[in-house]
């Protein structure tokens, strides 16, 4: 067999399960909750259930059903099925009553598994079974009900090998032995396939989701993460929800499919920006191509402004894609075409319907086709772009829906005369199914009561959220339905109020009910929802409960899940249940109301503060930013754009007096910041010159300048005019104002307010000052939760190994500069990443060799910084949060590579789940040495990637990275991406401290270190 073949440990779904019980078989298989099977477990009880069900007559290409609940025995009985050589049809036991018996019906089963017989199956047989090992790879491993044009839905028979060519060494999905799954797609989809077989196929774990859960939500997967589950399949509607309600919960992802719709540029590229190292793959495939056909791995260049679509890639292994016109011929290149597929995945057949099986399934060039109604072109690499439908097909939620089906189940009820279904999209981002129909008697029909009637047969994704009463259809100069006419109508009448959450008197607008019925009044684009309306047929859908959830914890403070959202159906209800649930320590500032006047400063500002009166002026106190802006620049645009952005965010207009005996914030008004854009021109530039050095040149008056924090903002802004179609942008501020992750908001927020067609972005919810009350209150809890911690980790802290420095607190910088190849990066990421902790982790453990090969020294200490923002409410705050770490390593010299990232990965990891609590308080509870810095001499940080994006008209912006001329810092080594996936490794130092022919051997053993990382058998043994 071909080495490189997917199916080198078998063809079959279960004689692959088999090989890996058999190399592995106390690994862990399945996992729910406290429940886990292992391998030779789930092997045995599948072999076993097996005899069980050819007893009770089960043979080689029969169906199936296997109507019961997300549990370990589910999974048992999908095995069991397969080992007989049948297929299994996953049916989900909330499906109508009539949907079930039409399947059961159409599958020609003689044996149905349900809750109550499992036992009796999984028993076994009384007595030997015949069964032997089958090794085509070609029959049908699953069948797939997908919805049907005729009325009926269709049974998609799926191959074994089209599962296994998808989820097995395929290049653009790195699966492994290490990988944990969250299986929550809903049972009948292949996206069980896919969570549940791919890390089976891989010897991985697959965790399930808890039985009884209606969705996944925010608390939810934070929860899985928590427990070792490190890979994703999302539906792009709920990936989209789970990013604009809490980004945070993808941190310890390392893998994550997305698809079923369109994937959002903007979303990805805010996972990305909040996690470089992330691994996102945009996946397309009917269920008659088996999971995906084609796959496109994310980056971040993918997503850059002003990307609009992200591509669906290219086939994956043993998979064939053509473009067809309407007669089924290949189209010319550049030209749009139906997608057509051929290869392992391609369906069998549909289930009992060779009518739809011939309509569906052709032959071109002597190979078997599938046409999927999706329009692509191809790009000239090879890269598909998906362009829409050929027909009236359309998803909704993931669910692809053909409205022929929705139309007949409408047109069954006895009063409905016509309707017609379309897609429409009333709030950007939130697509649902509309039905507009007309009646015998011309009298509109009750709609929960349209709705109930249409749920007996169809799935909850298949019921309109929107029916609108017509007199009559629109129709064509054909006499057919006018689609187009239909759906202005209906989104003319769904078109949400401009306050949608008029219409509730008795509930104060100001009040945690009343803003939340706002929330829901948004959520459904309309107005006039009560607080005892019941939520679903309302219209809310479980993307909406699963926002909903998200935005009760954070104005209650309690936890609240979809799942609550479910049980309780009405807001009166949820809010009781929030008043006697325990505060969720994730509960955000926004949870305990906005403040005005003046507030305290944060732990952060404190440290800068104290800084900045130690040694006014002092270089590491200031940010200095610069961008090179190429393209028709509008100045006036941009000014005024800038004005936008210093309005929009209170902290760059903030000023911080003494009130007593300390300093407090004071937010100045937009007007009384006065602050305004210094216009200069470049001196004797010529084409050709370096930007940089030019910016340098510009800013150079800006170091060593001390602010007056007291009276004025200390924010800067300079735009230099190098020639007609360059400019330099120049921004100073100070530190406790703003970090990196500030620039990447004022660069996107100043890219927004160019668009003179966007409307003004509303401020952030929670400002700055907010923040700091919230943070000066929360601080108990915190340092309750960290201290212990850190009291354990630094009692034996390292002395410092550095030479001491002679000038005091500040002296000329020198830095040197190694680029980090994009694959030495990929292989720092991966092995951090093996081992549980983020890439810095890996670059600690680089750092920690070189420095105790230069010094000689066994047990050191680094330093470096967390974000800082621990909530999702404060991402959108420009501000400064960033707390710094000690990571203590022991023992350096007598470490393999692997053992040392392993530990470096542990110890990163613990730290961040203790950094709510800030250094200073650290230095203060602890008390160590101040002879020096404490704990640490030697910073090693990864920033954030810088902001490279487009502005109005074309104008594109790259940041150059501006070099301080002094700093305090001993020695500085700090990774900056770049857009290639390469780091610029920056070593900077103070020039009285360590020696030149010491900083140059450090700088050899840096690159010597990487290459050892690079070199390194990566297992997780160490884990």
């Amino acid at each position: 067999m071909d080495l490189h073949s997917p199916y080198t440990r078998g063809e079959r779904i279960e004689r692959v399960i088999a090989h890996h019980a058999e190399r592995t078989p106390d690994a862990i298989a399945l996992r729910q909750g406290d429940r886990a099977f292992t391998y030779a477990e789930l092997r045995q009880r599948a072999a076993s259930m097996a005899a069980g069900l050819y007893a009770a007559g089960v043979r080689r290409g029969d169906c199936v059903p296997v109507r019961m609940e997300r549990s370990p025995e589910l999974v048992v009985a999908l095995l069991a099925v397969l080992e007989t050589g049948a297929a299994y049809i996953a049916v989900d036991t909330a499906w109508p009553a009539a949907r079930i018996d039409s399947i059961i019906q159409r599958s020609g089963a003689t044996v149905v598994v349900s809750e109550d017989n499992f036992a009796h199956f999984a028993a076994g047989a009384a007595g030997p079974v015949p069964l032997a090992p089958f090794e085509d790879g070609t029959e049908a491993a699953c069948v797939f009900f997908t919805s049907g044009s005729t009325g009926l839905p269709k049974g998609v028979m799926s191959p074994h090998r089209g599962t296994i060519r998808t989820l097995v060494d395929c290049p653009s999905i790195p699966l492994d032995s290490d990988s944990v799954f969250l299986q929550s797609a809903p049972l009948p989809w292949d996206g069980l396939s896919l969570e549940l077989w791919a890390p089976l196929l891989n010897g991985g774990c697959c965790v399930l989701l808890d039985r009884g859960l209606p969705a996944l939500d925010a608390a939810t997967l934070r929860e899985a993460v928590r427990g070792g589950v490190n890979s994703l399949w999302l539906t792009s509607s709920l990936f989209n929800v789970l990013i604009e309600e809490d980004v945070e919960v993808f941190r310890g992802i390392r893998l994550l499919l997305v698809g079923g719709e369109r994937v959002s540029p903007a979303h990805v590229r805010r996972a990305l920006t909040a996690f470089p190292d992330l691994h996102v793959v945009n996946g397309y495939g009917p269920a008659e191509s088996t999971i995906f056909a084609t796959t496109h791995v994310v980056r971040a260049a993918d997503v850059v402004e002003p990307a609009t679509e992200i591509p669906i890639g290219r086939p994956v292994p043993r998979t064939g894609l053509a473009l067809v016109d309407a007669s089924g011929n290949r189209t010319k290149p550049g030209d749009i075409g139906e997608i057509a597929i051929s290869g392992d995945g391609l369906a069998l057949r549909y289930l009992a319907d060779p009518e739809a099986t011939a309509r569906a399934f052709f032959d071109l060039d002597g190979v078997r086709h599938y046409r999927t109604g999706d329009l692509a072109v191809l790009d000239e690499d090879g890269t598909y772009r998906y362009r829409g439908r050929a027909d009236r097909e359309f998803k909704v939620r993931g669910v692809r829906i053909a409205p022929g089906e929705v139309e007949k189940a409408l047109e069954a009820h006895p009063e409905v005369a016509t309707c017609c279904v379309v897609r429409i999209e009333v709030m950007p981002g939130r697509p649902e199914l509309a039905c507009a129909y007309t009646t015998l008697d011309n009298a509109p029909l009750d709609p929960g009561g349209l709705r109930d009637f249409a749920a007996r047969t169809l799935l909850g994704a298949m019921v309109p959220t929107r029916l609108l009463h017509l007199g009559q259809l629109p129709l064509t100069s054909t006499g057919k339905a006018d689609y187009a006419a239909v759906r202005a109508l209906v989104e003319q009448d769904a078109a949400p109020a401009p306050d949608p959450a008029a219409d509730a008197p008795d509930t104060p607008s100001d009040s945690v009910a009343g803003q939340l019925l706002a929330e829901v009044g948004r959520l459904l684009g309309r107005r006039g929802t009560t607080a005892q309306e019941d939520l679903f047929q309302a219209g809310l859908t479980s993307l909406d409960a699963v926002r909903l959830a998200s935005r009760i914890t954070l104005r209650t403070g309690a936890h609240i899940t979809a799942a609550d959202v479910y049980r309780q159906r009405t807001l009166d209800g949820l809010l009781a249940l929030s008043g006697d649930r325990e505060q969720s320590a994730d509960s955000g500032p926004g949870s305990l109301g906005a403040e005005h006047g003046d507030a305290p400063l944060s732990r952060a500002q404190q440290r800068f503060w104290l800084a900045e009166e130690f040694a006014p002026g002092d270089a590491d106190n200031v940010v200095v930013l610069a961008y090179a802006l190429e393209g028709p620049l509008d100045t006036r645009r941009f000014e005024a754009a800038l004005s936008q952005v210093v309005a929009r965010h209170p902290a760059l207009r903030t000023v911080y007096p003494y009130d007593g005996a300390e300093a407090v914030q004071r937010v100045l008004s937009p007007a009384d910041a006065d602050v305004v854009l210094e216009r200069t021109s470049a001196p004797d530039h010529t084409p050709g010159d370096d930007l940089r050095e030019l910016a340098e040149a510009i800013t150079a008056d800006w170091w060593g300048d001390p602010i007056d924090l007291e009276k004025e903002p200390s924010l800067r802004l300079r735009l230099c005019r190098v020639d007609e179609r360059t400019h330099l942008f120049c921004l100073r501020v100070h530190h406790l104002v703003f970090d990196g992750w500030s620039e990447s908001l004022f660069m996107d927020d100043l890219a927004a307010a160019m668009d003179p067609d966007a409307s003004p972005a509303e401020p952030p919810r929670v400002t700055y000052a907010g923040y700091s009350t919230w943070e000066r209150d929360r601080f108990p809890s915190w340092r309750a939760h960290d201290l212990p911690y850190w009291q354990e980790t630094l009692k034996d802290a390292p002395r410092p190994f550095l030479p001491r420095p002679t000038e005091g607190t500040q002296a000329r910088r020198v830095e040197s500069v190694l680029t980090v190849p994009p694959a030495t990066v990929a292989r720092l990421t991966s092995a951090a990443d093996t081992f549980g902790g983020p890439p810095v982790a890996a670059l600690l453990a680089v750092a920690g060799r070189a420095l105790s090969d230069v010094f000689g020294v066994e047990d050191l200490c680094l330093g470096t910084v967390s974000t800082g923002r621990h909530n999702p409410e404060l991402e959108p705050i420009v501000g400064c949060f960033i707390n710094s770490l000690p990571i203590p390593l022991t023992s350096v010299p007598a470490q393999h590579t692997t053992e040392l990232l392993a530990n470096c990965a542990r110890t990163v990891a613990s730290a961040f789940e203790h950094a709510r609590t800030p250094f200073d308080e650290l230095v203060r509870s602890l008390q160590p040495g101040r002879d020096r810095h404490p704990w640490f001499q030697a910073w090693v940080i990864l920033q954030r990637q810088p902001p490279r994006l487009r502005l109005r008209e074309g104008v594109t912006v790259e940041a150059l990275r501006i070099r301080p001329p002094r700093t305090g810092f001993e020695l500085l080594i700090e990774a900056v991406p770049q857009p290639d996936g390469a780091w610029e490794l920056v070593v900077s130092r103070r020039a009285d401290g360590m020696s030149d022919t010491q900083a140059e051997q450090l700088f050899a053993q840096l690159d010597k270190a990487l290459s050892e990382v690079v070199s390194a058998e990566i297992t997780s043994s160490g884990r």
